[in-house]
């Protein structure tokens, strides 16, 4: 390797981590390209932490020459090389499937300027090599410049694939905002799925995001570049049907439910088939519907939203509230009648029960409004045996 250049770390930040990353990203960049020597046109950097500087390599034999040291006709050559090794080795990232790649190489071009530039002439013809790649200057406006210098402006459209995070199948009518050039364009994906910009300068940065009333969310940015792919992932959004039915799986209508989610709450009334739609919900969103019942929630019931599905909501008929009869036995002067035997006739059935000491029965369990038949035989039959004793014992004196 041959040294072109011993670069002090001043008043820079290295874009990828930290300088003494600097050897794993260019073996990365080498990594990438194996069947090629594209990655060459980076000087390779050993990080020298004693000294904070970085020691810039090249394989390349022969003379090496900065580029503002060149006479005009030599650095006619070097713009020419530059220009054709920076197109081969873009041309090379774009055949990957992520973009992740050619954003990675446009940073790396893009940082240094020509002063970065070393024209190599050897037995191999002349090549050029870029130092300080994967730095940027402290001083602001400083950080872009090399492609426009090297590379005439050039405007493609930028198609845009939306799809659905879920399960990748197009998204359609979904609105995104597009922030470039100082403006910001608002677009709708057709029915396929597809958003087109046209007339995107190349190496432009787009900001795509959709919007949540006043709040952006999605943000996405992307570069545009020469016949570049870009895909947007959404959460997809779908209305929840539900249906009311009782015990007897009959649609119920008339019933209101309310439906917490994601902090939000909603309260909606069955329709006359039973019917309740929860709109526009985010697949894998929680739902949790209930019944209010004075301060006691009822009918609780737990979802997953998924596409195209119904869910069923199941109400209890209330059961008849029942209470407990307590029957008083008296005589006809109103005092009461202990362990008298009571009679009791309702709902087809006939009970007997035995009055307490306070001359009281309990029937349990009667609903409202039951016909209760009772008969008492208590004193009254007893006076009647001690007057039949009193008159068997007149009878006897007698």
């Amino acid at each position: 390797m041959k040294v072109i250049e011993n670069k002090k770390i001043e008043n820079v930040r290295y874009i990828f981590g930290s300088p003494s990353t600097a050897k794993s990203r260019y073996n990365q960049i080498k990594r990438t390209f194996p069947e090629g020597d594209e990655y060459t046109i980076f000087a390779e950097p050993v990080f020298v932490e004693d000294t904070n500087s970085i020691i810039w390599s090249t394989s390349f034999e022969g003379s090496i020459v900065n580029y503002n040291k060149l006479s005009p006709t030599d650095q006619a050559v070097a713009e020419k090389l530059l220009s054709k090794s920076i197109q081969n080795i873009l041309a090379v990232a774009k055949t990957f499937e992520t973009n992740e790649l050619t954003e990675f190489i446009y940073n790396c071009i893009e940082i240094p300027s020509m002063k970065n530039v070393y024209l190599v002439r050897g037995k191999e013809g002349d090549k050029v090599v870029l130092t300080e790649w994967g730095f940027v200057s402290d001083t602001p406006g400083m950080e872009k410049g090399l492609l426009a210098k090297i590379i005439s402006v050039k405007r493609v459209p930028m198609q845009f694939d939306i799809v659905f995070k879920d399960n990748q199948e197009p998204a359609a009518n979904r609105k995104f905002f597009f922030d470039f050039e100082g403006r910001t364009e608002t677009h709708y994906s057709d029915v396929n799925g597809k958003i087109i910009l046209q007339d995107i300068k190349i190496d432009e940065e787009v900001k795509v995001y959709e919007k949540e009333g006043e709040k952006n969310i999605n943000e996405q940015a992307f570069i545009c570049y020469e016949n570049g792919k870009y895909k947007i992932e959404v959460e997809r959004y779908v209305d929840m049907p539900f249906k009311v039915i009782n015990e007897k799986n009959e649609p119920v209508a008339g019933e209101t439910f309310t439906f917490d989610y994601n902090g939000e709450q909603k309260t909606l009334t069955a329709d006359s088939e039973g019917k309740i739609t929860l709109p526009q919900i985010k697949v894998g969103t929680e739902v949790a519907a209930y019944q209010q019942n004075e301060e006691k929630q009822i009918n609780k019931h737990n979802f997953i939203c998924e596409a195209e599905k119904e869910y069923i909501l199941k109400v209890k008929t209330p059961e008849d509230p029942v209470y407990n009869m307590r029957i008083k036995v008296i005589d006809p002067k109103g005092e009461i009648v202990p362990n008298a035997k009571v009679k009791i006739n309702y709902e087809g059935k006939t009970i007997e029960k035995i009055t307490d000491e306070k001359g009281f029965v309990i029937l349990e369990n009667v609903k409202p409004q039951t016909q209760v038949k009772v008969v008492a035989i208590g004193k009254k039959q007893k006076k009647k045996k001690q007057k039949n004793n009193e008159l068997q014992e007149k009878t006897e004196k007698n």
